[in-house]
């Protein structure tokens, strides 16, 4: 079996257990390999580098963090950001690679201070099985979906106490109001619903839109796979489940939501029956249209560094765990198939061919040469909706944040060196391309929502913002 390190330090301790107890999910995907391969010590005999090999079957990588920033790295670092001492466990584990030890310090402080949050070996994945995969990260993200990751359309159901579920299925054609929910990578119908069902004014909007004076007849959520399906796919299973649908649509989608509503509407919307007077009103929220540097090739090490920034502190702060947290579970598995792809975690040729394996974050990669968004980006429209959009650029000067400025363009050289955004974003999204069609024709139906530059609204909790929610009903209304 593949070795790793059992200590786990207080600091980050969630991201040691995101990696541990999900440790077999590749299990039957793995290539074969000797027992020889599969252990720390014999790998560093035989090869006695601190890197990993483009054909070893054994790989190690390690998450390290660096004034109080996460970073993801090959192998075992040979040296460690800081003097604090790393634990008589982890010494073990250098001796084992074959590295020289670290020089002793007076009074050690405690690991949880230390630079190394962990450090794990796993078998490469087989070539035919990458794809399969990031499919299973799908299904372990959505437990909604079975193992054909074919997408879903699920009515929202209200008790008689005034409590909201999903039912399983919706089925159509649908006439009369709809209102339709789409939510974005790495979440989920329930998900989205739990942000609506957070404060009291989404609860207010939910019970508005089910039992207000003017209810719509079908309140639905489309979920769907968002790493092994492109945006495009997504869509046209969209249009299938909508054929034929006529009266009034509204749309609220989250995230890359906004791109598969595009999609929908723009290259499969001819079977909707709609009437000029009661034309599709679609609100994209965070909304990568031109994509979003966060899945570009050349930046996807510190794409899946920042992820597990992000998954630290809004556990840490926001008391996000489980599904609600998606961040801080699959960056580490994500690495692995990244790893098993390229051979190396560290930017290579093949970085470009791992992000196609990964369909759902190339179709919204911001890159020139992106042919699927270009494609969507040519016109004509077969539906042209009323759009509209919610925008933030996330800075925050509370230092438990302070990672964003490791990931975003800057003068200081140390921290350029992992940019991942060349100006404004919301951490996951750049701003600018929340309102980018790159259809001439087609523009905003009204001003955007934009929070401008704050502190308090990023991705993730556009929908527990009050006005994100009294703009909702105003366009809606």
């Amino acid at each position: 079996m593949p070795q790793d390190d059992r200590e786990r330090p207080e600091l980050f301790q969630s991201q040691v257990d995101a990696w541990d107890t999900d440790e077999g999910l590749f299990s039957e995907l793995y290539n074969k390999y000797d027992d020889e391969s599969a252990s720390v010590g014999g790998l560093r005999r035989r090869r006695r580098r601190a890197s990993n090999a483009t054909d070893e079957p054994i790989k190690t990588v390690s998450l390290i963090q660096k004034d109080g920033v996460l970073f993801w790295c090959d192998d075992i670092p040979e040296g460690t950001p800081s003097k604090l001492d790393i634990g008589p466990r982890r010494r073990r584990l250098r001796r084992r690679a074959g590295l020289p030890p670290m020089p002793p310090v007076e009074s050690p402080p405690e690991m949880k201070n230390g630079p190394l949050v962990l450090t794990r070996t796993f078998p490469v994945l087989a070539p035919n099985k990458i794809i399969a995969a990031v499919g299973r990260i799908d299904q372990e993200l959505n437990s909604a979906l079975d193992v054909s990751l074919r997408s879903r359309l699920r009515p929202l159901r209200m008790a008689a106490d005034g409590t909201f579920t999903l039912g399983d299925n919706a089925a159509g054609p649908f006439d009369g109001r709809t209102l339709l929910f789409v939510h974005g990578t790495f979440s989920n119908a329930r998900n989205m619903l739990d942000e609506f069902k957070a404060t009291d004014e989404g609860r207010s909007f939910l019970n508005a839109a089910m039992s207000g004076a003017k209810p719509y007849e079908n309140v639905v959520f489309f979920e769907h796979a968002t790493l092994a399906v492109s945006p495009m796919i997504n869509a046209l299973e969209l249009g299938r489940f909508f054929a034929n649908a006529s009266g009034q649509i509204d749309v609220i989608a989250h995230s890359r939501g906004g791109l598969v509503v595009r999609w929908w509407l723009e290259a499969f919307g001819k079977s909707l029956s709609i009437l000029p007077a009661a034309p599709v009103r679609a609100v994209l929220v965070g909304s990568p249209l031109n994509g979003t540097s966060l899945a570009a090739p050349d930046k996807l090490q510190d794409a899946l560094s920042l992820l597990s920034n992000i998954g630290s502190y809004v556990q840490g702060t926001l008391n996000l765990f489980g599904g609600a947290n998606p961040f801080i579970w699959v960056a580490g598995k994500l690495v692995q198939v990244v790893v098993s792809a390229t051979g190396a975690l560290a930017r290579t040729p093949l970085v470009d061919g791992v992000v196609a394996l990964i369909p759902g974050l190339s179709g919204q990669s911001m890159v020139s040469n992106n042919l699927e968004i270009d494609r969507l980006r040519l016109g004509p429209c077969a539906v042209e909706p009323l759009y509209y959009a919610v925008q933030s650029n996330f800075e925050t000067a509370d230092p438990g944040w302070k990672f964003w400025q490791y990931f975003r363009k800057s003068k200081l050289a140390d921290i350029a060196t992992n940019a991942i955004f060349p100006g404004h974003n919301d951490l996951v999204v750049d701003t600018e391309s929340m309102i980018d069609f790159g259809v001439p024709h087609l523009q905003l139906a009204d001003q955007p929502c934009d929070f401008g530059t704050t502190g308090d609204v990023w991705h993730c909790n556009y929908f527990r913002q009050p006005q994100t929610i009294a703009y909702l009903t105003q366009k809606f209304s």
